[in-house]
């Protein structure tokens, strides 16, 4: 028989750095980071401007943090945006056809 324990919100289960930023969250973060660096070398090559590809790259982490930690709910702004257009993507009209409701009567005009 297995035992089940009841633990409380405040308690967390994964380590975090600080509320609701863990080690996935700091995984993600790091690709960012990559991918940023990336991009800003590629518009350094074409620019020559330091100041601009170094504000890139920081602004770029700075978004990725803001947008992947997540709140009490356990909801980042990134799960909350994948689940509007998840949600803006669902079928939301039915289509059915109408049955006869009412024994009563029969459908077949022949009959009376």
């Amino acid at each position: 028989m297995k035992k089940t324990i009841k633990i409380p919100a405040q308690i967390r289960l994964k380590t975090e750095f600080f509320e609701g930023y863990g080690m996935e969250e700091l995984v993600k973060t790091i690709i960012v980071l990559a991918v940023a660096v990336v991009i800003s070398y590629i518009i350094y090559l074409f620019t020559r401007v330091m100041l601009f590809s170094t504000f890139f790259v920081i602004g770029s982490v700075v978004i990725a943090v803001v947008f992947l930690t997540k709140n009490r709910n356990n909801f980042s702004m990134a799960d909350n945006i994948k689940n509007i257009i998840k949600y803006e993507l669902m079928q939301k009209r039915y289509k059915y056809e109408r049955s006869n409701f009412d024994k009563t009567r029969t459908t077949n005009k022949n009959v009376k």
